[in-house]
């Protein structure tokens, strides 16, 4: 079922609430300690919610709304939750359960049994599940939980006192589902057995400009490794948040949800180096491999291969071939090249530096396939974030994508890149599919997230929401941490006509970045979709604030302002906005929703032409985007859709 696809049903079934003792008081303490507890709290209930066959509906703040089918898979799941988390001592669990028909649409769901288990839970003692006679009367059959009766118990905006049970846990139980709960790990799945998070490697040298080189070697490690089949390892901006971190490895393990943790350390003098590497089983609080490396800077590559050889056969994984990646001989190109990666991770601030880093390693070695593809990514993400018109931006992407690919044809990074054009740029879905298809193939890697289909292919050219929701949620279990991720689940949400889920996944953001500007001016897109159009300008004068007036914020203010009816304050952005179009990368598409705001509809189809002609990356939207439904019934906009060539298959789909 597709997440936008209307959908109001009633059934049967047994609400779980869960949320987290003293969370607030956490928060205050320690928010980054506070922000991890939750996305572990995250990754457990979607674990065991999906293996008791519920649903997990969605979060609020730092509790969990889920649904189930039956009262006696629920009252296992919240077992099952309490036993991963009990070892913990930031995640104190309690849970409320109430059997009760509900009205289920859009992905939410209502009706007074949702009222009831709400307020059940918080009666809960920590660590412990409450649940109603309803629940109670339908537990069947289950080894290792037993009930005791707690008492009539009265609840706000409850007309009766109802009678309320507590769920027991025996050894029996967690015998049966064989939890190793001090590291989150089941020990039934033998896939958590291979899993590894590579951590930041420690800059021992005197200097501290030396971090970037630390930090490039224990990635180029884990761009190896993520290649591997049978091999969970954790992306670079979950893992490499833990840089100076003072948690424990059993810790960072419960976080990022590994058995492995792959430590070291880099000391460098002129051209030689000392590195050590350590791996560490987290479950059995053992080192398992070490080494030192005594080399000169050239035997670097045979370094890092030998580190991610020596890691696979402690995991018994099977490396892939990698003989068709050619080193650089010139080594300054590749320090080179990993400066730039250390600058382009620092977001739009690092853009200029990494482009200069990237140019450098191009000058020092003409042949440099991966620096070539380097490049090219940069120049994408510059017209991704509007620095660069589509068409010169693209052009010069799509040109190094095409010279790494022309050196070596197995550069995975750079079939993904020409995918990436093809979508946003070409609107040629087939050629980008295929592309992404051979990113997945080549032998050169890159880091690769499990995820074949750039999740914007379903949102976008299928108009499937719920595809790209889950297919985010799988990358996001290789990198839990990444705020990128969580932004774009927001986006997908967003799109997919989920407000509510949206806004609380953007909540959580903006709580870790308070300065993401994007993210609050997605909250008052999410308000416009709700016609809170109060909220909405409220929300979007903040993200003007936060984004010095740059991007999207003022156009986002100004069809707020248009949707409340503040048509004169709408119309000063709109001519500020048209007014600095030749100075400034100004999106033709945003001015045209600004005119559908405001009701004049034959200045939004100008200016829609435009942005066809401008090649504005979002018109892909247009098909499934909420945003255009007050154009969909003009007979213009069918015209827009053929210009864009959506595949025919999905011709029908909304």
């Amino acid at each position: 079922m597709s997440i936008n696809t209307l959908v109001k049903k009633r059934q049967l079934a047994c609400i779980m609430f869960t949320d987290i003792v003293g969370y607030t008081s956490l928060m205050a303490k320690d928010e980054g300690l506070a922000l991890k507890t939750l996305d572990e709290n995250r990754l457990i209930h979607r674990t065991i919610i999906k293996k008791y066959d519920g649903e997990f509906i969605k979060e609020l703040g730092d509790g969990v709304l889920a649904i189930f089918s039956t009262a006696t898979d629920a009252v296992s799941a919240a077992a099952e939750i309490h036993l991963a988390t009990k070892l913990n001592a930031h995640l104190n669990i309690r849970i409320g359960l109430h059997l009760s028909e509900i009205i289920y649409e859009n992905g939410d769901i209502f009706g007074d049994g949702v009222n009831i288990a709400s307020r059940v839970e918080p009666k809960a003692p920590s660590g412990g599940t409450y649940i109603t006679q309803a629940v109670q009367s339908n537990l069947y059959n289950k080894k290792g939980i037993n009930t005791e009766y707690v008492g009539e118990l009265s609840f706000k905006n409850v007309a009766q006192d109802m009678k309320i049970y507590q769920v027991l846990v025996t050894d029996d139980f967690e015998s049966i589902v064989n939890i190793q709960a001090d590291a989150f790990n089941f020990n039934n799945n033998d896939a958590l057995k291979k899993s590894i998070a590579v951590m930041p490697f420690l800059n021992m040298t005197a200097d501290p400009d030396q971090d970037y080189f630390c930090e490039g070697i224990a990635e180029d490690i884990l761009i190896i490794l993520s290649n591997v089949k049978d091999l969970k390892i954790v992306g670079r901006s979950s893992s490499f948040q833990f840089k100076n971190s003072e948690l424990s490895q059993k810790e960072i393990g419960a976080i990022l949800n590994v058995n492995h943790i792959l430590e070291g350390s880099v000391r460098r003098s002129g051209n030689r180096l000392r590195i050590n590497a350590h791996l560490i089983n987290i479950t059995e609080n053992r080192q398992i491999w070490a080494e030192r490396y005594d080399r000169e800077l050239t035997d670097i590559f045979e370094i890092q291969d030998d580190i991610a050889s020596k890691i696979s056969k402690k995991l018994k994984v099977t490396l892939l071939d990698n003989t068709k990646k050619v080193n650089p001989v010139n080594m300054e190109a590749y320090e080179m090249l990993l400066k730039g990666r250390y600058y382009e991770d620092k977001f739009i601030q690092g853009f200029d530096k990494a482009l200069t880093c990237y140019t450098r390693a191009i000058e020092l070695e003409p042949d440099y396939a991966e620096a070539y593809s380097a490049l090219a990514n940069i120049h994408f993400l510059y017209t991704m974030y509007l620095i660069h018109p589509p068409r010169d931006g693209f052009k010069r992407a799509q040109h190094y994508a095409n010279k790494a690919l022309s050196i070596n044809n197995e550069i995975a990074e750079a079939h993904f890149l020409i995918g990436q054009i093809n979508f946003w740029h070409h609107w040629d879905f087939h050629a980008a599919k295929e592309q992404y298809i051979k990113a997945t193939q080549a032998s050169v890697p890159f880091y690769f997230t499990g995820v074949t289909m750039d999740p914007w292919y379903y949102a976008f050219v299928e108009g499937d929401y719920e595809k790209a929701v889950n297919t985010t949620l799988t990358i996001m279990e290789t990198n839990p941490l990444s705020y990128f991720y969580q932004f774009l689940l927001s986006c997908y949400y967003t799109w997919g006509r989920q407000p509510h889920k949206a806004r609380e996944v953007l909540n959580n953001l903006l709580l870790a970045i308070p300065n993401h500007s994007d993210a609050q001016r997605l909250l008052a897109y999410n308000s416009l979709l709700e016609n809170d159009s109060e909220r909405a300008i409220t929300e979007a004068r903040k993200a003007v604030e936060l984004a010095h007036g740059l991007g999207w914020s003022q156009i986002t203010l100004s069809i707020a302002l248009a949707q409340h009816g503040d048509k004169e304050e709408a119309f000063t952005i709109l001519n500020n906005l048209q007014s600095n179009q030749d100075q400034v990368n100004i999106s033709p598409l945003g001015i045209g929703l600004i005119y559908t705001y405001l009701n004049d509809f034959d200045n939004a189809f100008l200016y829609l032409n435009k942005a066809i002609v401008y090649k504005d990356i979002w018109m892909v939207s247009l098909k499934y985007g909420p945003e255009f439904d007050p154009l969909r019934s003009d007979p213009r906009f069918d015209l827009l859709l053929e210009q864009i060539g959506y595949p025919e298959v999905y011709h029908n789909q909304l």
